[in-house]
């Protein structure tokens, strides 16, 4: 595996992560409305799923063309 993979592996875990954070309220300060709160931590998981998703289909993409 590539530094280019582990990286983009990396800041899909670190972005999910980020996200479980601000939905759990340990990052974000309590001052900040609770569903800007809400909203945010949503997109940063969802966004965090999604780099996972579109990392490992281009790693079976390479895969697979690599066996051809």
């Amino acid at each position: 595996m590539d530094f280019s993979r582990v990286m983009a592996y990396a800041v899909s875990a670190v972005t999910f992560v980020m996200g479980a954070l601000v939905l759990a309220g340990l990052f974000i300060h309590e001052t900040v409305p609770k569903e800007f709160r809400i909203t945010f931590g949503v997109v940063l998981v969802l966004m965090g799923i999604y780099r996972f998703a579109i990392t490992k289909t281009k790693e079976t993409q390479a895969k697979k063309l690599e066996k051809e």
